[in-house]
């Protein structure tokens, strides 16, 4: 009985969740606070370049899986909620770690702006890391690179990002 309860639960989660699958939208790119941006600006998908990733959202959620596709971040993500905006933010150091190749420390912030709803739903977002590869090639003068993106929980292991003019 339990258990036909909560797959009752989940599909209607599922049926019934935000529909934000496949977002795109245009890159932030900062070194500023959330405090010195306008809220409505901050969107699902966007990229910054900080160094408090915590100042972007703290909220939980589930990375299922991340792969990198020519200059786009691809991530899976479940999370609880469903009746209010759900804000992802992918935040990039602002300082490459030297080694061959090069790393990036990356985070991914939620903001699920106090969402009370308790249904599950798993989306796609996309992440434009063109902003990255124009802080390395401005960094390093060259054209092609590859950045190692060391994003926490990233299920696949190493996200490499190779990028060629």
């Amino acid at each position: 009985m339990f258990l036909r309860f909560l797959l009752i639960i989940l599909v209607a989660g599922l049926l019934f969740g935000c529909g934000n699958e496949g977002k795109v939208v245009e890159p932030i790119v900062s070194s500023v606070s959330p405090d010195d941006v306008d809220p409505d600006a901050i969107q699902m998908g966007t990229v910054v370049i900080a160094d408090t990733p915590d100042e972007w959202g703290v909220d939980e959620y589930v990375l299922n899986s991340a792969v990198i596709i020519d200059d786009r971040l691809e991530l899976s993500i479940s999370y609880s909620g469903g009746c209010e905006k759900h804000q992802f933010t992918l935040v990039a150091s602002s300082v490459f770690h030297e080694s061959f190749p090069v790393q990036l420390s990356v985070s991914l912030a939620h903001n699920a702006n106090n969402d009370p709803c308790e249904a599950f739903p798993t989306e796609t977002y996309h992440f434009d890391l063109t902003p990255i590869k124009t802080r390395y090639q401005a960094a390093y003068q060259q054209e092609s690179g590859v950045v190692i993106l060391l994003l926490k929980d990233a299920p696949n292991g190493r996200l490499v990002y190779d990028f060629e003019i």
